[in-house]
């Protein structure tokens, strides 16, 4: 975004200010600043310095709501890293102030339970293991298109049509669309129930046709609680030629709070496996994608599996899970997380010896909520390599240590 369109925000913000005056308009703006320290050594080489980085977010939300059922949302965010400009004095270019999100949502429209949204927004669907924001990141994620919500009492559903990629080719060649739907069932008010099907469609199709369907499922009884997931992908993929899918993952999740204690301790159990290949080979794409999730909150803080298949090689991943959280005081929330990290399919190495351990890794979290405004979170993780990765990476442990603070405006 350049400093014309910069303006022209204002501008047009001023000029929302004086319409919501002269309309009884109701006019809100909100904001977040995100400053956060890391401290990476992740090289898995006991030789290499760690790299220390700042980065910073800050968001800009405008929401005019002209009428009971128009609504405007608009989010200007800029996002950086500490000295990446080439000057203090003469780089103002900003190359990374966006609109994040910008939409209209028209409510119950012709008096119907039908909500639609169009535009550029953030979707989140279930706990985030196939669509999510990814929050944790210092831009995140935002999609192009268009919403339509139909809604009852215990059921809400969202149509979408996304567009990922648009090349603007003749035949809308090389484009990339997300088409499907989002069911929120209400079964219980200590049950919840979420069905989705996600077809991407690339142009030509037979470049990528991929159906996402499944659920997902949280209940919560007493102290005791379950998330319980599984989603099947079928259609076809060509990359050296055309594959038929045939993939699927499935995660278990369970916790109790002792809420009768001061402390509030929790324990947690967990168990996700997504599909690998065995055979590159066939006709067979067996490799499950995680498509738009917020990995980070799922496979490790210390983002070593953000890019499935990728970042597994295409042979899946087994992550086995335990969680114990506590509150040793009213603002102070702590919790620690270890992970035992396997590949679902065998790895062959150099040796000609096969292995499925890509390692383990413990993360320890502190969350400090200073106001209801401002909040610190501070953490260190370590990874312990397996054997695949003592190949492909190198054969020490690494190190990654942050501090967040935030202030929501």
């Amino acid at each position: 975004m350049n400093r014309f369109s910069i303006i022209g925000l204002i501008v047009l913000i001023g000029f929302t200010i004086d319409l919501s005056g002269q309309d009884k308009s109701k006019f809100d703006i909100s904001g977040q600043i995100r400053h956060r320290f890391e401290m990476s050594d992740r090289s898995f080489g006991a030789e290499t310095e760690p790299i220390n980085f700042n980065l910073l977010r800050s968001r800009l939300n405008v929401v005019l709501t002209p009428l009971r059922d128009v609504e405007a949302f608009f989010q200007i965010q800029d996002s950086r890293r500490f000295g990446e400009e080439t000057s203090t004095l003469k780089d103002g270019s900003a190359d990374n102030l966006d609109m994040h999100q910008v939409y209209f949502n028209i409510k119950e429209l012709f008096n119907l339970p039908v909500n639609v949204k169009v535009g550029r927004m953030e979707i989140a669907f279930a706990n985030e293991r196939i669509v999510g924001p990814v929050g944790w990141d210092n831009i995140g994620r935002s999609f192009d298109g268009i919403i339509v919500n139909v809604h009852s009492r215990n059921v809400s559903a969202d149509f979408f049509n996304l567009k990922q990629v648009d090349k603007m080719a003749p035949g809308d060649t090389g484009d990339i669309n997300g088409i499907g739907t989002n069911v929120d069932i209400k079964l219980a008010d200590n049950y919840k129930t979420q069905a989705l099907i996600f077809w991407q469609k690339a142009v030509p199709s037979s470049v990528l046709s991929r159906v996402t369907l499944g659920f997902y499922a949280k209940g919560t009884h007493g102290g005791f609680q379950h998330e319980t997931e599984f989603y099947y992908q079928t259609g076809t993929i060509t990359s050296i030629r055309e594959q038929d899918v045939q993939a699927y993952m499935a995660a278990l999740n369970v916790w109790y709070t002792f809420a009768e204690l001061g402390v509030k301790p929790a324990i947690s159990l967990g168990m996700e496996y997504l599909s690998g290949d065995d055979n590159v080979a066939d006709d067979k794409y067996k490799v499950f994608n995680t498509l738009y999730a917020t990995n980070h909150k799922f496979y490790g803080y210390m983002d070593y599996f953000l890019n499935i298949p990728v970042h597994t090689y295409g042979l899946g991943l087994v992550d086995m899970n335990a969680k114990v959280s506590f509150k040793p005081m009213n603002k102070l929330k702590a919790k620690a997380i270890f992970h035992i990290f396997n590949a679902s399919e065998n790895y062959t190495l150099n040796d000609g010896s096969t292995a499925n351990d890509f390692g383990s890794e413990l993360d320890v979290v502190l969350n400090y909520q200073y106001n209801k405004r401002f909040s610190f979170v501070g953490g260190l993780s370590l990874f312990t390599p397996g054997s695949i990765f003592k190949e492909t990476k190198g054969e020490d442990s690494s190190l990654w240590f942050f501090l967040m603070s935030t202030v929501n405006l």
